[in-house]
């Protein structure tokens, strides 16, 4: 199965496939992948007191404000001040209230992006995304399915791998997907790994609740908001996800 690969902010493929690698060779040891990483299509700055945790330039990212300098409603300079609430829900809803730059512009570039690269690039049959590459991730599978439902054309990506994500967004109103407002729904074979010490974990589940519940896994590595590592939990992530693969294709 060939996976199309979507780093997080800040990152780029080239990092993201470092911070991968452990689950990459796993999977690559059978036979059962191959992956591609892409950079997202805008250059970023990191927010103020977190560049030394992206590491060295270059940074990118897949989603920006319209309106570049809007720090004050960029989702991602909140990051700092995480709330927490009784569900996941009303944690994104109060991340939110105080408002959110529109991000159409990049959102639009972004899907389009990765259906340019689907097209030249394919077929894929799966999607791997680190925190806002699952985001965006999520978003495109939700895209994928509208455009099914417009036109009739059948979606490529029979399965997704989620890394610390939040939730997608609407790609017709732009609006974040939360479960307890939307009927929209991933309806494809998902695998979310989350970290129960991750600050932001709400977000995971958040994203986990717009997925089909009969198709969609959760993986707790134990840790924070990180990609996994040890031996022994790659192994056994490496095997839920070529279980998920087996699904998906005989589905």
């Amino acid at each position: 199965m060939k996976f199309l690969c979507l780093p997080g902010a800040y990152g780029s493929a080239d990092k993201f496939q470092v911070q991968l690698a452990p689950l990459v060779n796993e999977l690559l040891s059978d036979g059962s992948a191959t992956f591609r990483f892409v950079d997202a299509p805008c250059e970023a700055v990191p927010p103020e007191g977190f560049e030394d945790f992206f590491g060295k330039p270059p940074y990118y990212r897949f989603i920006e404000p319209d309106e570049k300098g809007s720090q004050d409603t960029d989702v991602l300079s909140r990051i700092r001040d995480f709330p927490e609430c009784d569900t996941p829900e009303d944690t994104m809803r109060e991340l939110m209230k105080e408002g959110v730059a529109s991000s159409v512009l990049s959102t639009n570039r972004a899907i389009q992006y990765l259906f340019d690269i689907m097209e030249k690039e394919g077929p894929f049959e799966g999607i791997i995304g680190y925190s806002e590459g699952a985001t965006v991730a999520s978003t495109f599978l939700l895209a994928e399915q509208k455009r099914f439902e417009e036109t009739g054309r059948k979606p490529q990506l029979k399965c997704g791998v989620f890394f610390a994500g939040w939730p997608p967004l609407d790609p017709k109103t732009y609006a974040m997907v939360l479960s307890d407002e939307s009927d929209l729904m991933i309806n494809i074979h998902t695998c979310h790994v989350v970290g129960s010490l991750d600050p932001y974990v709400a977000g995971s589940m958040a994203l986990y609740n717009t997925c089909e519940p009969d198709t969609a896994i959760i993986f707790d590595h134990g840790k924070g908001h990180t990609l996994p590592r040890e031996k022994g939990v790659i192994k056994e992530l490496g095997d839920v996800i070529r279980t998920m693969m087996k699904e998906a294709s005989s589905a």
